[in-house]
């Protein structure tokens, strides 16, 4: 089945609720990944999670995994430095929920700089470029 990314909440919510893996093309990984069964999918303000920022998150949270999805709609290329902070937002996310594994998803309209999607890969997340808009 062909999982077409679009970076809007509502899009990205109805993905994770269905549960379907997410193809190895989309996430930039060899084999497809499967999702974990998430009992809430909800979009949530960063100010909630104590981050700093105006901006929302999708939060999924399951029995044993939390994801979390930060939407980037823009034209700009993701650089390191805000794949690095991408990072740090999961890190405090894993603080709130200890015991639970949590994993980030940078979904993007715009590229993502190669130094910047290796090192979210290396910390077990996953970034997204060139999502639909709608």
């Amino acid at each position: 089945m062909r999982i077409a990314v679009r970076a809007t909440e509502e899009a990205i919510i109805r993905l994770l609720r269905a549960g379907h893996p997410l193809p190895g093309d989309v996430v930039d990984r060899e084999l497809e990944t499967r999702l974990p069964v998430f009992q809430s999918v909800e979009a949530v303000p960063v100010k909630n999670y104590g981050l700093e920022g105006a901006g929302r998150i999708v939060v999924a949270r399951g029995r044993k995994d939390v994801w979390f999805v930060d939407i980037k709609r823009r034209s700009s290329k993701v650089s390191p430095k805000e794949g690095e902070s991408f990072i740090e937002m999961r890190d405090k996310l894993q603080q709130r929920y200890p015991g639970q594994k949590v994993t980030g998803w940078l979904v993007t309209t715009a590229d993502v700089d190669t130094k910047a999607k290796s090192f979210i890969a290396e910390q077990g997340c996953f970034a997204t470029a060139g999502a639909a808009k709608r």
